[in-house]
């Protein structure tokens, strides 16, 4: 579902895109990066935080979540309080700062009405992610995601002609669908809490206020930092292609085909990453702190393999279509192909270091994890810097190479470190690298001979990347049926 839900926002990305253009995209991008900022610090990624501390409780054997849900929900409640407090009163002053168009200010207000219904939405999702009920989070996402539309299809359709600003008509369908995203996860969530509270609560880890800030405040702080030091970076890169480029519009045309095309399209199969992140995070949690170390090892090995195969994967794939999925998603410039092939390299590091952040803040490694994160931001930030005044664009490529390339080793030495795994270099490397290059060369030889010179570059692009994927998942299935089988007979001699 998730797959669907953000393959529909790509698609309104480029719709947008080729409506109004890739320079005013770059403006919008910049303004609801600001809408980004916003909601991070008043959500205070109480979703991890809710996440983590009620999987620990029922790790421990307590079954009684009230302490930790009211704690949680009070202290969302009061930052996301706090901050759309702060947004709404200076509105007009950020316009101002921002675009110089008062129709902003409206959005600001609007978006600061949907704040605590979003927070407080992030903790009951925490909660029933820790609980192994991902259907319910999922449905909601779902709503969040339609209501959304049923708003903003018709709103760019038939109001933006009419002069309605873009950012009223996207604030809107934000507010829309976290309050139908509300609704829903507190109908489902009331009669879990009158379950639980059933329960004896005196056996729970956290006792009191400070007991639970000193838990939950490292985590608000390393979202703090990652959201910080991204914003920066997000407005150091269009100065610095201002800087480079003679040209306004196309410093912001560039800027707009980055956040809108091209790193949409190479996060987009990361959702299933991603969604084992989710995942993940409980399940380390629990085991953790059960005092289970052989789990917690078996479960960051199986992670680390079954995403650094399918990461290799996509990798393959990226360099092998990466120019043709450009071509079709932006036909009129050709830097989104090219931008999509140069990054093959390091989807690997990118991909992992979501699933090592999950296993991270699962082992309760939260500093390490803020202060490596704004390492990595650091590399990022001086490399812009640096190398896009010089090198322009390709700047940009750079600072992503050298920060993804050192923060996720150094993730990767300490992950096996504190987890007791020793580090695979056949079931991370050799094997994914094989798996990839196999998978990829047949599917290219079997549309190249058996596909007609009339297909259309969609069609084509679409059948190499299906026929790769099947032959990836069938080899894999097979190898895995293999290595157990062999398993069994040693174990049986």
């Amino acid at each position: 579902m998730s797959f669907f839900l953000q393959g529909m926002g790509l698609l309104l990305n480029i719709y947008i895109t080729n409506r109004l253009g890739a320079a005013s995209v770059g403006i919008m991008t910049l303004v609801f990066s600001f809408f980004g900022f916003i909601m991070v610090l008043a959500n205070g990624n109480i979703f991890l935080s809710t996440n983590r501390l009620v999987s620990e409780e029922l790790g421990s054997g307590n079954k009684n979540c009230s302490r930790i849900m009211k704690y949680s929900m009070s202290f969302s409640l009061a930052l996301s309080g706090f901050f759309a407090f702060i947004s709404f009163i200076l509105a007009g002053i950020i316009s101002v700062k921002l675009a110089d168009n008062p129709e902003l200010s409206i959005a600001v207000r609007i978006i600061a009405l949907s704040l605590p219904l979003a927070s407080i939405g992030s903790c009951i999702k925490g909660y029933f992610h820790a609980n192994r009920r991902i259907d319910i989070p999922c449905t909601g996402d779902i709503l969040e995601f339609m209501s959304k539309w049923i708003v903003l299809i018709p709103g760019i359709i038939f109001l933006l002609d009419k002069g309605l600003s873009i950012y009223i008509i996207l604030s809107v369908s934000i507010l829309f669908g976290e309050l139908v995203s509300f609704i829903y996860l507190t109908f489902k969530y009331i009669p879990e809490y009158k379950s639980f509270s059933a329960y004896p609560g005196n056996v729970s880890k956290i006792r009191n206020i400070p007991g639970y800030l000193k838990l939950s405040v490292p985590i608000l702080l390393s979202g703090y930092v990652q959201m910080i030091m991204s914003s920066l970076n997000e407005a150091l890169v269009p100065i610095a292609l201002l800087r480079y480029n003679t040209s306004a519009e196309r410093a912001l045309s560039e800027y707009g085909m980055f956040e809108a095309m091209i790193i949409p399209t190479i996060f987009y199969p990361a959702i299933i990453i991603g969604s084992l992140s989710n995942i993940i995070i409980p399940e380390i949690a629990r085991a953790n702190s059960a005092g289970n170390k052989n789990r917690v090892s078996h479960l960051v090995h199986q992670t680390l393999s079954k995403s650094s195969t399918y990461s290799f994967f996509i990798s393959g794939l990226l360099l092998m279509c990466g120019k043709n999925i450009g071509t079709i998603i932006c036909p009129s410039d050709s830097l989104v192909g090219d931008t999509l092939v140069k990054l093959f390299p390091v989807i690997p590091f990118i991909y992992l270091e979501i699933v090592l952040e999950g296993i991270l803040k699962g082992l309760g490694k939260q500093n390490f994890s803020t202060v490596n994160s704004l390492c990595e931001y650091a590399i990022r930030i001086v490399c812009v810097v640096v190398f896009v005044h010089s090198y322009g664009f390709i700047g940009v490529l750079i600072s992503y190479y050298a920060s993804n390339i050192y923060s996720n080793i150094v993730r990767i030495i300490f992950v096996c470190k504190w987890s007791g795994t020793k580090f695979n270099l056949r079931d991370y490397i050799v094997l994914p690298v094989i798996l990839c290059v196999f998978s990829c060369q047949v599917g290219k030889a079997i549309v190249n001979s058996m596909m007609p010179v009339s297909v259309s570059l969609l069609w084509n692009t679409v059948i190499h990347v299906t026929v790769s994927a099947i032959i990836f998942v069938a080899v894999y299935e097979f190898s895995k049926k293999f290595r157990n089988e062999r398993k069994r007979r040693i174990l049986a001699h």
